[in-house]
């Protein structure tokens, strides 16, 4: 997605020009709607709390019809009471942001609240009615007639550019171990046990944890400083002691 930001509102990963939405669409007839929305709510909560984000760090709002829209009065009003209907039978509390809906139907916002308590609109579930009625869609129906789809835009993660700056900042730049793009970093004391480490390294990645050497071109109290400034959960050492008894000082 790009999207023309004055200078002024860029900011580092959270605001950009250009970004990439995990932006799915789903086509299915009305009766499906209700259900459907309140599996991507519940989805989209359950996605969201992996990664350490729930109660007062999530709000969810329901965003009505903007001045300039397009669509029946009656399709708004179907649209907008199946996504009410849904975060109310699962007992959701939810806001209301009147006139912030999409052009083309209502949705519903989830924000979360970063590091410094600020919110970010992330996650949203919205209703179309107008799209597959403006490329004439149909299917065929039990009973043999045409019938004209609902469509749903899901975005869970939304920006994943936005996600990864709040996760960063959330977890303050240390990622939990399952998160982690290294996991373990091994350090060998000298080059003479390279061969060791390189067996550690293979016997983690056999169990696919990812792992990397940081070979002794630099003191060890220097390497294990930039492992730690770099967020490694596991820094593993490896000198002659280590090598003859096959362990690992962690």
């Amino acid at each position: 997605v790009y999207r023309w930001e004055k200078k002024g509102e860029l900011y580092g990963l959270l605001r950009v020009r250009g970004f990439v939405q995990d932006d799915g669409h789903i086509f299915l007839r009305e009766d499906q709607l209700k259900d459907e929305v309140k599996m991507l709510i519940k989805k989209t909560l359950e996605v969201w709390e992996k990664f350490g984000f729930k109660g007062e760090d999530v709000k969810v709002y329901l965003s009505t019809r903007p001045d300039e829209s397009i669509g029946t009065d009656e399709q708004w009003e179907k649209a907008t009471n199946a996504l009410m209907t849904a975060m109310q039978e699962l007992g959701l509390s939810f806001g209301i942001k009147e006139k912030e809906g999409a052009f083309y139907g209502p949705k519903i916002d989830f924000e979360i609240r970063d590091s410094l308590g600020r919110w970010w609109q992330m996650s949203t579930i919205q209703v179309d009615f107008n799209l597959p009625e403006r490329f004439k869609l149909e299917y065929i129906d039990k009973d043999g007639s045409k019938k004209r789809p609902v469509m749903v835009h899901r975005a869970i993660y939304g920006s994943l550019d936005r996600f990864i700056a709040i996760l960063l900042e959330h977890f303050n730049g240390r990622l939990p171990t399952w998160l982690s793009p290294i996991q373990v970093r091994i350090l060998p004391i000298s080059d003479e046990v390279n061969d060791y480490a390189e067996k550690i390294l293979n016997d983690l990645k056999k169990s696919k944890i990812r792992a990397e050497i940081d070979y002794a071109g630099e003191t060890l109290s220097k390497r294990i400083k930039n492992a730690y400034d770099q967020g490694v959960p596991y820094i593993i050492i490896v000198g002659k002691r280590e090598a003859n008894e096959g362990t690992v000082t962690i």
